[in-house]
């Protein structure tokens, strides 16, 4: 009984092995035919529902919405008091000039229905 069992074991092994090889032969030719298709007629990855996909991770910190925002100089700060650097020039004469809300991002929200 346990040569059976064995014999079996051997021909499972022999199976899965045949079958790995098969599947990375058709795979490496599927590739190729994919590869082909797209250089002749020139595809995106997002043509082929592929845009989602994406060799490079996203980053692990968010940078902070932009709080204020100088269109005449194309100067942006996130509004961080934290300690995580200092203020801007622009920002330290808006605040002495009192004019520092005249620089502030205004958020438009949808109403909820």
């Amino acid at each position: 009984m346990f040569n059976e069992i064995r014999a079996l074991d051997q021909q499972i092994a022999q199976l899965q092995a045949r079958r790995d090889e098969l599947f990375r032969a058709k795979r490496k030719e599927a590739v190729e035919v994919a590869r082909s298709l797209v250089e002749a007629f020139q595809l995106t990855p997002s043509q082929v529902n592929l845009s989602s996909l994406s060799r490079t991770r996203a980053p692990t910190i968010l940078k902070r919405p932009t709080t204020f925002y100088d269109p005449n100089r194309g100067l942006a700060w996130d509004g961080t008091l934290t300690g995580k650097g200092r203020k801007p020039d622009w920002i330290k004469a808006a605040m002495e000039n009192g004019t520092i809300e005249h620089f502030r991002v205004q958020i438009q929200r949808a109403n909820p229905a």
